[in-house]
């Protein structure tokens, strides 16, 4: 994340950091339900419940 003092420049890294993680959070999701994850192992993982993950990556 950039340092320079200019708060523009250092949302727009914080907003292509979080679609960096977005973009690996749904290859691993995918990736587990290949291996045969359950929606609720992938939800405790996540620290989230079963609905959330199901809802947001039900379609995977």
């Amino acid at each position: 994340m950039s340092d320079d003092g200019d708060p523009t420049t250092a949302l727009f890294a914080a907003a292509e950091a979080r679609k960096e993680l977005d973009r690996t959070e749904a290859a691993l999701v995918r990736r587990a339900r290949l291996q045969g994850m359950t929606w609720e192992m992938i939800a405790v993982s996540l620290g989230v419940s079963k609905q959330a993950v199901h809802k947001r990556y039900g379609k995977v």
